[in-house]
């Protein structure tokens, strides 16, 4: 049943937001979460199953904000020149980021006033999180009304550890842009999974490391470094969360073994 959140006619349209939306924030920006795990992943997925990874239905773009900076500072920095031009593109604030909501068959944009005339299966949405690299984050909230879940490994990303990602994908994303290392975003990815309160992300935070372990280079090589960036409680807690009844979704999801995928990740917490 997870798969049906991450269906083509889903994810490919959230691939051409991804693109608009790089097109327009303001560097230092970094790509993370599920489409960056895809680019890093895909071709070694394809290689191996001859069909491409899942794509991702939220885009999630790291920021750099700096917890000096008074809220008034914040709208001229270039996060606030961002958050200015995503909504520019029709997107509207949600609890986190940002949602633009789509016409299911047609794929119309559907304003936030005319998204109450449809039914709930006439929609979906595209998230857009805007992600901080720092949990110091009260002037953010006083200027922009919201606090986002930030993520401060993003900080090594700003500080030499991300990667340009016009050398991962085929279309032309800014010069400037980033994509967090595959070391940073699986060490990232095993973070977030306890904290996940809906099945299908807990799932989709489960593949997504797996993914990493098994499709970017040699599997101890890539679990070495991934741990150096995860503390043993940390582990503790994913290895609290996942049961046999998550290794089979996420199997289901990705169309694999579950023995291979459960094989992967304990590898990795114990």
């Amino acid at each position: 049943m997870v798969r049906q959140y991450y269906v083509p006619a889903v994810t490919d349209l959230s691939e051409q937001e991804l693109e608009s939306v790089l097109a327009v924030v303001e560097p230092p920006v970094c790509l993370l979460g599920g489409w960056a795990v895809h680019v890093h992943v895909n071709a070694g997925f394809e290689r191996e199953h001859g069909r491409e990874y899942i794509g991702s239905r939220d885009i999630d773009v790291g920021v750099h904000v700096d917890p000096d900076w008074e809220p008034g500072d914040l709208p001229a920095k270039p996060v606030g020149n961002s958050i200015r031009q995503i909504e520019a593109l029709g997107y509207t604030e949600s609890r986190f980021g940002f949602v633009q909501h789509f016409h299911r068959e047609s794929h119309e944009r559907i304003s936030e006033a005319e998204a109450g005339q449809y039914g709930m299966h006439d929609l979906f949405q595209v998230y857009v999180d805007v992600i901080p690299d720092t949990t110091q984050l009260d002037a953010f909230r006083e200027a922009f009304g919201f606090e986002p879940p930030a993520e401060p490994l993003l900080a090594q990303a700003f500080d030499g550890e991300g990667e340009s990602l016009s050398d991962h994908v085929s279309w032309s994303p800014p010069a400037e842009a980033l994509i967090v290392s595959a070391d940073l975003l699986g060490a990232m990815k095993v973070r977030s999974l306890p904290d996940r309160d809906k099945s299908h992300k807990r799932v989709k935070d489960l593949a997504d490391p797996h993914a990493l372990l098994w499709y970017v280079r040699e599997f101890d090589e890539m679990r070495s470094a991934v741990l150096d960036h995860v503390s043993d409680g940390e582990l503790e807690r994913v290895e609290e969360t996942i049961d046999q009844d998550v290794f089979g979704e996420t199997a289901e999801l990705l169309q694999v073994d579950p023995a291979v995928v459960s094989g992967s990740v304990r590898r990795l917490v114990r």
